[in-house]
């Protein structure tokens, strides 16, 4: 029998090297150290991807491998998402260096816990009992899973010092200004940045996911060091009622609500940042992009306007598109839980792309397979419950 962790070797989107190392260290699927560089070695010799069957996988069967099953799967994932978030660790601000951020005694730049989400702001207001809800990323599908919320939404993105700049959207109340939306555009495009380079620990996104990241934060740079907060377009949702929703993420669109196909440059991937937080009685959605994509994007902003469909728009984007959620626990059990299903599926439908390869077999690209009209929300998800 072929064992199943084998076939990771066939998928050019994954680093399966890194899967190997784990499962080695924890000797998980009969991979130990004293057999790893002979099963390296012969996946070596495996025909090119694109012509590989699964017959060619019988070099291994003298090594005795077996099956990793899905609790020792979760543990693996587990371990590669700490392992992604420890090479991942860096300040973000444009002036970042070791003269200006703190260091420690060797001069090493100390990388901070930094919420996404204000802790003591935002998540207080969603919290039970000390916890929010989340979509598990370690288990299958979209079942929910409750974290502390002094946990819920950290990366390691800032030192100490210039995650104090901040502070006009941490400590000083919603109002609206350009540097409040821009702050918050800000941060949710360091989060899906910085995700992304950890997820990039184990998949294989290619140069042009590398240049997209570059090209953005040189703009977004710019701007923090000019103050030039304009440099953000925000369109201010205001929900009447307080939901118990926080979200900032990011994501770029092929398609707006008309199914309309949203042509992007070859330079950089151009993206729409959302936070979502709720304040006084209401629930603000703040739907931002650069200003030199308002051509890009100014029209969606518009249809999302015109259509007055808030709930249900907002809805299917965020089911869609964003990870970096948190409820609180009983809403998330009476209104969310019950749509694991048709959430699973419109996720899917919209991040489904196939494989590109080369004559080499060589990754090079996906083709995406998202259909025009995804943002109708045939589905009918709802995230508002009320």
């Amino acid at each position: 029998m072929i064992a199943n962790f084998l076939f990771l070797s066939g998928s050019p989107q994954v680093n399966y090297k890194v899967f190997f190392e784990i499962a080695r260290d924890f000797r998980k699927g009969g991979l130990t150290p004293d057999n790893f560089e002979e099963v390296l070695n012969l996946i070596d010799e495996l025909p090119q991807i694109n012509v590989r069957r699964d017959s060619d996988y019988k070099i291994f069967e003298h090594l005795n491998l077996k099956d990793i099953n899905q609790e020792d799967f979760s543990i693996i994932i587990r371990e590669l998402l700490r392992r992604g978030q420890e090479k991942s660790k860096k300040c973000w601000h444009p002036e970042a260096c070791s003269s200006s951020c703190n260091v420690d005694g060797s001069g090493q730049i100390i990388v901070s816990a930094a919420h996404s989400i204000q802790n003591n702001g935002v998540l207080s207001k969603i919290a039970k009992d000390g916890h929010v809800t989340t979509f598990s990323r370690e288990e299958v599908g979209f079942k929910g899973k409750d974290v502390g919320k002094k946990l819920a939404s950290i990366f390691w993105g800032f030192c100490n010092h210039h995650d104090a700049m901040f502070r006009p959207i941490e400590i000083i109340n919603y109002t609206g200004t350009s540097e409040q939306n821009f702050l918050y555009a800000y941060r949710a495009f360091v989060i899906i940045c910085h995700k992304k380079i950890e997820a990039s620990h184990f998949h294989n996104f290619g140069s042009q996911s590398e240049n997209d990241i570059i090209e953005n934060k040189n703009i977004f740079d710019r701007a923090i060091l000019d103050k030039d907060y304009d440099a953000i377009i925000t369109h201010v949702i205001e929900l009447p009622l307080f939901y118990p929703i926080a979200v900032s993420s990011g994501f770029y669109l092929d398609f707006d609500f008309e199914g309309n196909s949203i042509l992007h440059s070859e330079n950089r991937m151009e993206n729409i940042y959302i936070t979502v937080f709720p304040d006084n009685g209401k629930t603000y959605c703040l739907l931002s992009y650069l200003k030199e994509d308002e051509n890009l994007y100014q029209e969606l902003a518009s249809q999302l306007q015109s259509r007055n469909n808030f709930k249900s728009d907002l809805t299917v984007l965020l089911a869609a598109h964003v990870e970096n959620i948190y409820f609180e626990p009983i809403y998330f059990e009476t209104f969310i839980a019950c749509q694991a299903e048709s959430i699973l599926k419109v996720f899917q439908q919209a991040q489904f792309d196939v494989q590109t390869l080369d004559s080499q077999g060589n990754h090079v690209g996906n083709l995406s397979l998202t259909p025009p009209d995804y943002l109708k929300n045939i589905e009918e998800i709802n995230f508002f419950g009320y």
